[in-house]
């Protein structure tokens, strides 16, 4: 983005210390290092408070694999580089986690008696005695560089204990049985499988995937390991757990067990559903199977319903949107949308209205696919394709159950569009989703599907549209000094190009991202009876939205602005997420 302003203040680095002094005598004689070199890499190692091959590498003077191989002749130990070699998740209990930060130790390999630890300074053999008595193994240090050092046991190990959400390492896991055999009984994991090392990686994959309030866990085949990718604010990560590819059968295994999936069928894919409590938190998990042409991947989605909060005063819409929105729902019949892509929130602000509708006098009824998560005081009701039980024949049967407030999660195509507005014109409130780009856009979707204009225009009341973007993490915001674009951007959108401007630094809270946790951006275009005349002539989402904006209706992108300038999101964030170009 921009340069920095300011920096936080750094305490000042000793002298350099015997090894470093070696390395820099053997930097300089293998002609990898000369004066001024040397002495850029003292002042950065000042200024930044690290170590002497860190700030090497920070100041750009050597890649890590020459002054990795340096350290190693001058060590006299092998040397490792972390951002590439990982190690195996199953031994991680070798070194527990306090002593894992304590001492900067990460246990890479294990073979028989010889536990193979990357240490940042394996000439300290105090430190490899006690390692060597805490694990009761023969130690084979490696060096590494600290600083990769220290983000390994962080993503390995998780949030030290008393910081963040570490306490979960701590808490027991409880798995529910099978529905076949027990839904209401709750047992061990430990219990019931004993000290398996494939019991282990299961629990450090939920644990750490909840610790970083990953919303899916991805487990993939490849040629040699088995990779594994969390999605953390609607972003994929790649997690730095060496997972040989003969493991990937035993732990494909456990989870199909786990889901009362069928263990020897991996010719198809296959859907389930566990139920985890961990440290007073109940959190569902639905799992799907999919066959690669190398092996099974699996995808679990985890529902934790202790961090889900259905209050529309909680979803981040602006004080307009949510006054809009509230009013529009109190209406007793016409049609909601909520339309959006996937992975934009649209179940949520559905299920946050339902919550704000419930009243022991009003009847809801609802139809998903699937029900994901479970509404005290409301019927929910689920598609079932393979049973004939369509989203259409669903909406007919709600229909008979005397409803006020009809759900549909999903409006896919136009027998189901059809009967939803026909529920709206004969007294129901119906709410439902449609993917689409922008509110207006729904319009032009519904008679792409065949839905008759005239249709559209007596029954639709108002839709809803947003995205989901990145919060600035509260930790490592900074004030930064935009570019001539974002300059522009910020001139041409809220009239001063001066205004102070943020972005994350990037921190261990936000695993060096700048983000931490998601709000929502909206629009709401409500039908006026202008409006409904033009949807009636069948004019296009372009025309629409020109129309309502002379009646007050603001974008995607204007409603970001709004949050950038509150310092929310960042500018970078927003054109991410929306085209500004479309939008303008």
């Amino acid at each position: 983005m921009g340069k920095e302003l300011t920096a936080p203040p750094r305490p000042a680095s000793p002298q350099p210390s015997l090894v470093e002094r070696k390395l820099l005598t053997h930097l300089a004689s293998h002609g990898l290092l000369g004066p001024e070199g040397e002495a850029k890499a003292l002042a950065v190692q000042k200024s930044d408070a690290v170590a002497l091959p860190d700030a090497l590498v920070k100041a750009g003077l050597l890649a890590r694999e020459p002054l990795l191989s340096a350290l190693g002749d001058v060590l006299g130990v092998p040397e490792v580089d972390l951002t590439r070699t990982y190690g195996d998740p199953m031994i991680l209990d070798t070194i527990p986690k306090d002593v894992a930060y304590k001492m900067e130790a990460l246990p890479l390999y294990l073979i028989e008696k010889q536990l193979t630890v990357a240490v940042a300074d394996p000439e300290n053999l105090a430190k490899l005695d006690e390692l060597r008595f805490v694990t009761g193994k023969e130690i084979l240090p490696v060096v590494a560089l600290r600083e990769d050092l220290r983000k390994q046991i962080v993503e390995c190990y998780g949030a030290p204990v008393g910081e963040g959400s570490g306490v979960l390492d701590e808490a027991p896991l409880e798995f529910e049985a099978p529905e076949s055999e027990a839904p209401s009984r709750e047992i061990s994991l430990e219990a019931a499988d004993g000290d398996r090392p494939v019991v282990r990686l299961f629990n450090l994959l939920l644990v750490r995937a909840l610790e970083e309030r990953a919303s899916d866990i991805h487990i993939e085949p490849q040629e040699r390991q088995v990779t594994i990718r969390y999605r953390v604010d609607g972003r994929l990560r790649v997690k730095p757990y060496g997972i040989p590819i003969n493991v990937l059968p035993a732990l494909v295994s456990r989870i199909k067990v786990l889901a009362n999936l069928d263990i020897a069928e991996r010719r198809v894919p296959q859907d389930g559903k566990i139920r985890i409590r961990i440290a007073g938190r109940r959190v569902d998990l639905r799992v799907s199977t999919f066959t690669s042409i190398r092996d099974e991947k699996v995808v679990i989605r985890i529902l934790d319903k202790e961090r889900m909060d259905f209050r529309l005063d909680n979803l981040g819409m602006s004080p307009e949107v949510l006054d809009t929105w509230k009013r529009v729902i109190r209406g007793h019949q016409g049609i909601l949308l909520v339309t959006g892509p996937t992975g934009s929130g649209k179940s949520s602000t559905l299920f946050a209205t339902l919550r704000h509708l419930h009243k022991p006098e009003v009847n809801i009824v609802t139809l998903e696919d699937p029900v994901e998560y479970e509404l005290e005081g409301i019927t929910q009701g689920q598609v079932n394709e393979k049973a004939g039980f369509t989203f259409a024949k669903g909406v007919r049967s709600i229909l008979r159950q005397d409803p006020d407030v009809i759900l549909v999660g999903e409006i896919r195509d136009a027998e189901t569009a059809q009967i939803a507005v026909q529920a709206a014109l004969t007294g129901h409130l119906v709410l439902a989703s449609l993917h689409t780009n922008d509110a207006p856009s729904a319009v032009t979707r519904l008679m792409d599907i065949g839905v008759p204009p005239y249709l559209i225009s007596a029954g639709l009341l108002s839709v809803l549209a947003q995205r989901l973007v990145r919060r600035l993490c509260a930790d490592c915001t900074r004030e930064v000094e935009p570019t001539n674009d974002e300059r522009a951007y910020l001139s041409r959108w809220l009239g001063q190009a001066d205004l102070p401007f943020v972005e994350g630094a990037g921190c261990p809270n936000c695993h060096s991202t700048g983000y931490r946790g998601r709000t929502a951006i909206h629009e709401i275009f409500e039908v006026s009876p202008h409006l409904r005349a033009l949807i009636a002539q069948g004019v296009n989402a372009q025309e629409l939205a020109a129309a309502g904006r002379k009646e007050g209706y603001r974008s995607l992108w204007a409603d970001g602005i709004g949050k950038v300038r509150a310092r929310a999101t960042s500018l970078r964030e927003l054109a991410r997420v929306v085209d500004q170009d479309a939008e303008s």
